[in-house]
């Protein structure tokens, strides 16, 4: 209980240091009236939406929770049934609360950030850089603090081994929220974005974000909702999920560490968690000239740094100095690194795949659509290449630690020091969307050209970290797959009374034919979700000719 208190206090004490940025930067002015008027249509586009939205989820979240429990009681389990089902509505609300306080915060800083950019593009960058900092603490500090709420309370009374299995519906709920809010949040983004750019630069040759154009206001409140609400819900899915299914690992391991083994994981996203805060602060333009994307990614190896000394501190600390598991978790950390250098390489202007489909867009849409769809396919093979030989490195280190079971909790490990910078990457993700919100709201309010160059400069680094932070999600989702099948697998030898591992045959036709199913499955709900985009953009383009 003493290591849950630790995790609960640096949880409440981070969120009270996100309520302080929140108030430094609602301090800060809000530049011209004509700036004011953009920034509260896009704030009342962006809560309109919120409000439908999360009205949809609370309702479909509740109808689930029921159907669970009463699934648990058909099985004549119903103190299972009632702890899952009331885990899962809380992770639900906290997800849901997480990401609204995030997106809040951001569509209050982007007209501070337009303001400040009229001054200098350094007060600009860090306006923008601690609006979505506000996101990204706060994401992972919840993140942390239901998890130990909800594995406190269900501790009274209940076996140390058992309780990990008890608060799984708190992923669940985070996940069922995250679904809703990235899927929404993105079909309406990027309908929005291609509705208007489709009229607006494709046929009428007028500028992105020009007043003229009706759908402007949509697309930078696609931004918020979509990047900001939607990416910050996936994120404390993973993390809370992620969480959950180290834990349960950890149990494998209760002979050899006890309780620590199963709440190490807590305490070393604790750790990253001060880590982000301090590389969030030190993290500013040394001057005016300086490519904000060089001091973004200074106060990220900042972050790496303290996260790998708080891991070191966590293995010695709780895992008996065992250094091949900390060995595992640089082996996370550098993981997130490599992704975050080649979604980089992948996405800014300055590298060579960029240019190539600038030079595809000169001969056309086709050569343009051609060339940037085979970057796109290309794009996915080193992050697979990095996450394979990180998944095989950290078992690898975890077997080498010589004790039971230590190879699956190496890759629990790893996935954990892939998500010790979990915050600071949110607050870089944030960071597009104001910055392009900021844009907006300085060429719309028909601002001198010079403050739209510096937002400009600023925007073109923000789409960047949005794609990183892409890259990031996908990558620490691709570790936390292997976790969580690894954590069910362990469930189901529990339950069966299966002394050893659960094996998955290949070769039983039941087994082969649910992996086509499930291969299938993937293209079937991206061409749905695609088919959205399309429908909306279709609808918008209409609406803004008209």
């Amino acid at each position: 209980m003493d290591l849950l208190t630790i995790v609960i206090m640096i949880s409440i004490l981070a969120l009270l240091f996100a309520a302080y940025l929140t108030r430094q930067i609602l301090k800060k002015d809000t530049g011209t009236s004509a700036m004011l008027e953009v920034s509260n249509a896009i704030k009342i586009g962006a809560e309109a939406f919120i409000k439908r939205q999360y009205t949809t989820i609370g309702i479909l979240t509740i109808v689930l929770a029921v159907i669970i429990y009463g699934v648990y009681a058909f099985l004549n389990q119903n103190s299972l049934g009632w702890r899952t089902s009331v885990a899962f509505l809380f992770g639900a609300f906290s997800s849901a609360l997480a990401g609204i306080v995030g997106m809040w915060v951001s569509i209050r800083t982007n007209i501070r950030t337009s303001s400040a950019a009229r001054r200098s593009i350094s007060e600009a960058f860090v306006t923008a850089l601690r609006g979505g900092a506000v996101t990204g603490i706060v994401i992972v500090a919840m993140s942390l603090l239901g998890v130990s709420i909800i594995y406190y309370l269900y501790s009274i009374g209940a076996p140390e081994r058992e309780v990990p299995f008890l608060i799984v519906g708190y992923g669940f709920g985070a996940s069922f929220v995250a679904l809703f809010a990235q899927l929404g949040g993105g079909i309406y983004t990027k309908a929005a974005d291609v509705g208007s750019d489709l009229v607006g630069k494709v046929e009428k040759g007028i500028p992105e974000d020009d007043p003229r154009n009706p759908a402007v206001i949509a697309d930078l409140v696609g931004d918020n909702v979509g990047d900001c609400a939607g990416r910050g819900a996936d994120l404390f899915e993973s993390t809370a999920a992620e969480n959950i299914g180290a834990m349960i690992l950890g149990v494998a391991l209760y002979p050899v560490f006890e309780l620590n083994g199963v709440l190490f994981p807590l305490v070393a996203r604790a750790f990253g968690l001060i880590a982000s805060i301090v590389g969030i602060m030190f993290t500013k333009l040394k001057n005016e000239n300086e490519d904000p994307m060089t001091a973004l990614n200074r106060g990220y190896y900042i972050t790496s740094v303290l996260a790998a000394i708080g891991f070191f501190i966590s293995v010695k600390w709780l895992l008996k100095g065992n250094l091949w598991f900390f060995f595992a978790g640089l082996v996370g950390i550098i993981t997130s690194i490599l992704i975050v250098l080649i979604t980089v390489y992948y996405t800014d202007h300055k590298y060579k795949p960029v240019k190539d489909i600038a030079k595809a867009s000169q001969t056309g849409h086709g050569t343009n659509i051609i060339t940037g769809f085979a970057v796109g396919m290309e794009a996915t093979a080193m992050p697979v290449i990095v996450l394979s030989v990180a998944l095989i490195a950290s078992y690898w280190l975890g077997n080498s630690s010589g004790i039971p079971h230590g190879g699956l909790y190496g890759t629990a490990i790893a996935t954990m020091g892939m998500l010790g910078t979990a915050a600071y990457i949110l607050a870089m993700d944030n960071f597009g969307p104001i910055t392009d919100n900021a844009g907006g709201i300085i060429e719309m309010s028909k601002s001198p050209d010079s403050i739209r160059k510096r937002t400009d400069r600023l925007d073109a680094v923000g789409n960047t970290t949005k794609a990183l932070t892409k890259g990031y999600a996908v990558g620490s989702a691709a570790l936390a797959a292997f976790l969580l099948f690894s954590a069910y697998l362990d469930d189901v030898a529990k339950h069966l009374n299966i002394q050893g591992t659960v094996a998955i045959d290949l070769s039983k036709i039941d087994v082969f034919v649910g992996g086509f199913i499930g291969a299938m499955l993937i293209f079937l709900f991206s061409s749905l979700a695609i088919r959205a985009v399309g429908d909306a953009a279709y609808s918008i383009v209409n609406e803004v000719r008209r």
